[in-house]
């Protein structure tokens, strides 16, 4: 797993990572080991530079291959701002296939398949041991009704609710279709023939529209790769930050994406942010004073209790059939949102914007400092806690500034520099 965070104001970007990475084996095993690199520059001579979170390969390809490969064919080339290299980049790995070939590419597709799939056959035999025990053909009947329901269900919200990725608009259901065939078969044989069942016409035509609909869609999935483009174009003053979401290729066409809520670009109007990836619940509770998840429970106990105080009150004037459904009547949803707005009002007043005031006149060292204090109390919190201890090993900091571009304050080396003077002679060659 991952924590890494941008810090920005008008003078500089800070960034820092930590080094924990998650290796996955069989049945279910995993190992975190504590060297990762998260942190590059993505060019050898201007400010700019690029974070890793989540996967830390791109269809089997390391991300550290493929951005020193594109920093080497960067050379000293440079663009007006950040969103130019960022596509650039994008242009890069479709000039280099993807680094992949079309079986590595069936291989991911596979894995989403099998994702969403497992996800809503799950999903629609929860609790239904009775059918699963006894696999009738009444039962497996009744099993494949209420899978066709679910995927039924997610059909109707992504048909209506989803955006698609740029390079997936003109992709039809016929060349998806053809693409994915033997994949489609395989999945159709794991999670139906090999178990007894028998999926109708009108289930396979649901789930290969939901494997489409779902491959097209701005959705993050388990092997996704965050890339976080970081520093400053040629003609720009003012740091910025974009987001990319990338997970797979399907032929030509690239599934990324971007959340324009989550670009930043630091302005005379917006001057400082602070913008965190990967586990961000103690970066969250610094930042507004409150765990999240703790928040959430707060809110709904409220409209927990106000449920029982309500028919508490009704209790004591059974006598009054008026009273008592005007009681019943108080709209219990609508007080419980006011109080979620009191709530991040009081927030704001009192946590994010002193915090935001000060963030705006700080110096690229108080940056640097409070970017890696952010990364180290995510991997305390991991480590005096009995939650596994995702986050850690080495932070590494990096300061970007217009002036006097990408400056390490800490990094990690895999070598003793004084032995690799040659490394450092020939770097920007």
């Amino acid at each position: 797993m991952t924590a890494i965070v941008g810090i920005l104001n008008k003078h500089a970007i800070a960034i820092a990572a930590d080094s924990a990475a998650t290796v996955f084996g069989n049945n279910n095993s995993h190992k975190i080991f504590n060297k990762s690199t998260k942190i590059f520059t993505l060019s050898k001579h201007h400010p700019v530079g690029v974070m890793i979170h989540n996967a830390g390969s791109f269809l089997s390809t390391p991300w550290e291959t493929i951005i020193k490969v594109y920093r080497k064919n960067l050379k000293d080339k440079s663009f007006p701002t950040l969103k130019d290299y960022q596509e650039d980049f994008i242009t890069f790995l479709h000039k280099k296939n993807f680094y992949s070939d079309e079986a590595t590419q069936k291989t991911f597709l596979y894995f989403l398949f099998n994702a969403v799939v497992k996800s809503l056959t799950e999903k629609a035999l929860m609790n239904q041991t009775a059918i699963l025990a006894d696999p009738t053909p009444e039962n497996k009947a009744a099993a494949i009704a209420l899978i066709d329901n679910e995927f039924e269900i997610f059909l109707r919200q992504i048909r209506s609710n989803s955006e698609i990725c740029s390079e997936f608009v003109d992709l039809t259901l016929v060349d998806f279709n053809s693409f994915t065939h033997n994949e489609f078969s395989f999945i159709i044989k794991e999670f139906f023939t090999n178990n007894g069942l028998v999926a109708t016409p009108g289930l396979i035509v649901k789930i290969q529209e939901t494997l489409y609909l779902y491959t097209r869609i701005k959705e993050e999935w388990v092997n996704h790769s965050g890339l976080v483009f970081v520093g400053f174009g040629e003609d720009e003053i003012y740091p910025s930050l974009i987001p990319v979401k990338i997970s797979l290729a399907l032929g030509t066409r690239l599934r990324y994406f971007i959340k324009t809520n989550e670009e930043i670009h630091i302005s005379n109007e917006k001057q400082s942010a602070i913008s965190p990836f990967g586990q961000i619940d103690v970066i969250h509770t610094i930042l507004t004073g409150v765990d999240n998840s703790l928040e959430t429970t707060f809110i709904e106990n409220l409209g927990v209790t106000l449920e029982k105080y309500n028919q508490a009150i009704i209790g004591l004037v059974n006598g009054s059939p008026e009273l008592m459904a005007q009681i019943n009547a108080v709209d219990i949803p609508t007080l419980v949102e006011e109080y979620k707005t009191k709530i991040y009002e009081a927030k704001q007043v009192s946590y994010i914007n002193p915090l935001y005031n000060a963030l705006d006149s700080l110096s690229k060292e108080d940056l640097a400092e409070m970017a890696e204090s952010l990364i180290y109390l995510t991997y305390l919190k991991r480590r005096i806690t009995f939650a596994e201890e995702s986050v850690g090993g080495p932070v590494d900091v990096a300061i970007i500034s217009k002036g006097d571009g990408f400056i390490w304050t800490k990094r990690k080396l895999y070598f003793k520099p004084e032995l690799n003077q040659y490394f450092f002679d020939n770097y920007l060659k």
